[in-house]
């Protein structure tokens, strides 16, 4: 009886080690992930904000609005500026600001889905730089709630939100 509960011990020890080691791994998984892609465009930037901001201009050069991957499309009127948006069956892209160095947009997808993201606009030699950027957020459980917890509150103290202010581009 004795070998058969020092047995049991040891795999209870083992199991717990293992599910100690696997839940702390989470505290090195980041939870926020922008996706972004950079592209030289050689327009001024106000151009490139205009036309990216418009959404009765996202026909002529965004595969997704311009192509037949969207049924019933609905812009608003206006079609640009902070509140303007472009509806479907199977997303909501709606403009949350607008300056002189981009546009940020909030994307609601079908099924529940809420993703920020937005255009960075700057100068460069030739023209602009653009990035287009997708925010996502992911949820670890269990520790990786404690994580971006603590992450999330030290950065609103050191920058003011949770990604703090943009870098510049150039």
């Amino acid at each position: 009886m004795g070998v058969i509960h020092e047995i049991i011990k040891i795999c209870l020890i083992k199991s717990a080690g293992s599910f100690c080691c696997t839940d702390l791994s989470f505290f090195f998984i980041p939870s926020d992930l922008r996706v972004a892609r950079i592209v030289n465009i050689s327009a001024p930037g106000e151009k490139v904000i205009a036309t990216v901001g418009d959404f009765n201009s996202w026909k002529d050069w965004n595969k997704i609005a311009g192509g037949n991957t969207l049924t019933n499309v609905r812009i608003s009127s206006p079609s640009a500026g902070k509140g303007a948006q472009l509806s479907s069956d199977e997303l909501t892209v709606r403009e949350t600001a607008v300056d002189s160095g981009g546009v940020s947009l909030h994307w609601s997808l079908k099924g529940g889905k809420e993703v920020e993201g937005g255009f960075q606009v700057g100068a460069s030699n030739t023209g602009s730089v653009v990035v287009w950027y997708f925010d996502l957020h992911f949820r670890w459980y269990p520790l990786g709630e404690i994580r971006d917890f603590c992450i999330r509150s030290e950065t609103r103290t050191r920058h003011g939100g949770i990604f703090g202010q943009p870098e510049a581009i150039c």
